[in-house]
């Protein structure tokens, strides 16, 4: 009966045995994911960096037509003499073991196959009498599977040959420095004998051993008639020239970028869109740059270069020091998000050109409040909040072409040009334009959107720039040019579509603007780090408390941004963009001039300009067609169809009477009326003028005849009372620390000429009254008031504003 049971078990267990033999191995047990490096190489085919495994470790997979006849050679005849005639165990070489090891009392020698240090690789099991018998049982299986070539195959892809490199591809890169392919006898025989104990052999630590395993591993050569004798003197009297080791680490925080890209699960080279070359130059001018503003307390940066044809990020450097903690140096600024500070206008000011300004629009560039829409005071009647922009300059500058506005980079003319195409059109062309920080409702960000109060990505702001260079179409910046398979297959990224944004004509304008020299003088100067010997539109920023320096420069090529500033946010020392970063994109965008010399717009003085565009001449100060009056004219151009129409209205000619300056009559003698040319600015710029002593034409005529004739020239154009200020929704409050008597607002009217005074009626009563060029300061209570301004029988429309307490 015990024997019946005992066959009974032996058959059953025979059978799992069969039959786990027999079963045919599934596809995902083939995943060398768990050792799988990926190489990552430049535009040109130089190696970045060996994306290192799960396991720390690199490896590439060979085909074994790949695989030189000297390393298959050299590896069975000291790993498995025998390995075309068994199948799976070699029972000759486990006796042998066995014998050898009872005589030395140790492990003095193994007898496993190949397929079973195949099959041992494949499982990723450790060593062990368990273990060991699962390797047999599974080597066992790939034999009755699998071809001898496909088992060698997978040998050759996994075995390990130390300094953490898996497979033979991988080690002969990292020792030689050269193809597989290519590795001579002596090499091959090399790394052959390394798989054994790649520790022991290391000839990178332990050279005489592994030269001395080596000449073990030629001489079985010999003995199996594998090569010759003269073959075996040759490759004992090679030397064995390691390459320089070294483990590429360039552009890292570009590496980073492109590793966390989607990637086939079976990429093992990826070719990528930087130039080395250039990213090295671009990582030594950051240093250089950094060390010239250290007084200023700046000790980061960052930049991206972009070619404007392709979306190909040619150079990223997301931070001065990859390896600086100090800095956070392994933070990716390109990536990170910042507040981007005046960088954002070019895209208002293309909307409001889409929406029908133009270059020579008049913009006020004045001390006026602008409401913002959906926020509100709680402790205000009204509770309307009021927004006061002021310029870096902290001046005003008046009457203001959108050419200069945009050039200079003012910021209340920004904000109007905001008001004009509404916070919505703008946070919406955000979003189009691929900005990923923008994560709350557009009336959160209000009329400050446009001034930087988001935040951004210098690489997405980078992207949205090159729009002005390719006729107003957006296209996806591009990292990877093409993925090479494990199998060998190289795919190549697909162009993705380019989405239009803006017209053609819109996208030049805007570049031509920020292009212009003579348009930004008046902020920058006549020889700025923005000035190029070609076609260049730079624009720069500058946030709050000098915290972010920004410059971008777009040429016909190529993009650039720059940021500078300190990774722990804390300020710099009085320096803004175009000190900052923009003295770092200039030595960037000559440098990619030297480096493209053939590049067609590195030749040209100004932008390409497309269809539709109408070149006029215009009032410089009206931005109106020029007149007669007019002393200068400047070139403007126009989208077709939007021209100005009108001639100018602010040059006008005056007769004046010599005697005493004013209007001329028609009784003043001859003699002594004379013709002058005067600006004659609308009435909301005639304070602003008068303050910046500008020549404005008298209001009253001359006294000095016809009985005292007072005329009022501004009857022509105004004839109306008008409060300038405070305006309607006005909210004050009263400082609780400041004296009383200290805490005023002035108020102020325009008046049509010959009104010799102006009476102030707050809550209907008369408080006071003053000239109509005179302010009238009244001193703030607090409470809700409607103010009223009275001239005989004229009255201006009622104004309403409160003051908290």
């Amino acid at each position: 009966m015990r024997r019946k049971i005992l066959l009974w078990s032996l058959g059953i267990g025979a059978s799992v045995l069969v039959g786990y033999v027999a079963l045919p191995i599934p596809k995902e047990e083939l995943d060398r994911q768990k050792t799988r490096s990926i190489q990552v190489l430049d535009r040109n085919g130089r190696l970045l960096r060996e994306a290192l495994s799960s396991e720390s470790a690199a490896s590439r997979c060979v085909s074994l037509r790949d695989v030189p006849k000297h390393l298959i050679d050299a590896t069975i005849a000291i790993e498995d003499k025998n390995f075309y005639s068994h199948f799976g165990i070699d029972f000759g070489a486990v006796l042998r073991a066995l014998w050898q090891n009872f005589k030395a009392f140790k492990i003095a020698s193994g007898a496993s196959t190949i397929t079973q240090q195949t099959a041992r690789l494949m499982l990723g099991v450790e060593r062990g009498f368990f273990q060991k018998l699962w390797v047999t049982l599974y080597a066992l299986r790939l034999e009755a599977h699998w071809s001898k070539e496909e088992i060698l195959t997978e040998y050759f892809n996994r075995a390990p040959y130390g300094n953490q490199r898996y497979g033979a591809l991988a080690a002969a890169e990292f020792y030689f420095r050269k193809p597989l392919s290519q590795l001579t006898l002596a090499e091959c025989a090399l790394l052959a004998g390394l798989p054994q104990s790649p520790t022991t052999y290391d000839p990178l630590r332990r050279f005489e051993r592994a030269r001395k395993r080596q000449e073990e591993v030629l001489r079985r050569m010999r003995a199996n008639d594998f090569i010759s004798e003269a073959e075996l003197r040759d490759a004992l009297a090679q030397p064995l020239d390691f390459a320089d080791i070294k483990r590429a680490f360039h552009a890292p925080h570009f590496v980073d970028y492109v590793l966390k890209q989607p990637l086939p699960q079976d990429a093992q080279t990826l070719i990528t869109t930087l130039d080395l070359e250039l990213q090295e130059e671009c990582e030594r001018l950051t240093r250089l740059h950094l060390r010239r503003l250290k007084p200023h307390r700046v000790a980061n940066a960052a930049l991206v270069v972009m070619e404007n044809q392709t979306g190909d990020i040619l150079a990223m450097v997301g931070s001065a020091d990859y390896f600086n903690a100090d800095i956070d140096g392994q933070y990716n600024v390109a990536t990170g998000s910042r507040q981007p500070g005046s960088a954002l206008k070019p895209f208002t000011y293309a909307l409001a050109l889409e929406k029908g300004l133009t270059p020579s629009t008049i913009l006020p560039d004045l001390p006026l409040p602008f409401q913002i829409e959906g926020r509100y005071d709680e402790s205000s009647p009204t509770g309307v909040e009021m927004f006061f922009p002021q310029n870096f300059d902290k001046k005003f500058h008046g009457a203001v072409r959108l050419r200069e506005a945009l050039a200079c980079s003012y910021n209340i003319t920004a904000v109007r040009a905001l008001q004009c195409v509404g916070v919505e059109s703008l946070y919406q062309l955000l979003k189009r334009l691929g900005f990923t920080t923008l994560d709350k409702e557009p009336t959160h960000y209000g009329l400050g959107l446009t001034l930087g109060n988001s935040d951004a990505r210098l690489i997405e702001m980078v992207r949205a720039y090159g729009v002005f260079a390719r006729q107003g179409k957006l296209i996806p910046e591009v990292a990877i040019k093409a993925v090479v398979k494990r199998v060998g297959d190289t795919v190549w990224t697909d162009p993705k579509p380019a989405k239009e944004i803006f017209s053609p004509q819109v996208a030049y304008l805007i570049a031509d603007i920020l292009s212009d020299n003579a348009a930004r003088r008046a902020s920058f100067g006549p020889n700025s780090v923005l000035r190029f010997p070609f076609a260049v539109a730079c624009k720069t920023g500058t946030t709050k408390d000098y915290r972010d320096n920004w410059t971008f420069a777009v040429s016909e090529d190529f993009t650039v941004g720059v940021w500078s500033g300190n990774s722990d946010n804390e300020p710099m020392r009085n320096i803004s963009g175009v000190d900052g970063a923009g003295a770092l994109m200039r030595d960037v965008m000559l440098l990619l001039s030297k480096r493209y010399p053939d590049r067609a717009g590195f030749r040209k003085a100004s932008f390409d300009m497309p269809r539709g565009i109408r070149v006029l001449r215009v009032c410089p100060i009206s931005g109106e067609l020029a007149g007669d009056c007019c002393e200068a004219t400047i070139e403007e151009k126009f989208i077709a169809g939007k021209e100005p129409k009108r001639r100018c209205s602010f040059h006008k000619r005056f007769r004046i009477d010599a005697r005493n300056g004013l209007l001329a009559t028609a009784a003043t003698p001859p003699r002594f009326a004379l013709e002058k040319i005067f600006v004659d600015y609308p009435p909301m710029y005639w304070e602003w003028a008068s303050s910046q002593r500008k020549p404005l034409p008298p209001r009253l005529f001359s006294p000095l005849d016809a009985d005292s004739l007072r005329v009022d020239l501004a009857s022509r154009a105004i004839d109306s009372l008008e409060i300038l200020f405070p305006k309607s929704g006005m909210i004050f409050a009263l400082d609780g620390v400041l004296k009383p008597e200290f805490q005023r607002i002035l108020f102020s009217a325009s008046a049509p000429a010959g009104i010799e005074k102006i009476q102030w009626k707050l809550n209907g009563e008369i408080i006071g009254e003053s000239a109509p060029r005179e302010k009238f300061a009244w001193q703030l209570r607090a409470g809700t008031f409607e103010l009223e301004a009275l001239a005989g029988e004229r009255k201006s429309s009622a104004v309403r504003f409160v003051v908290a307490d």
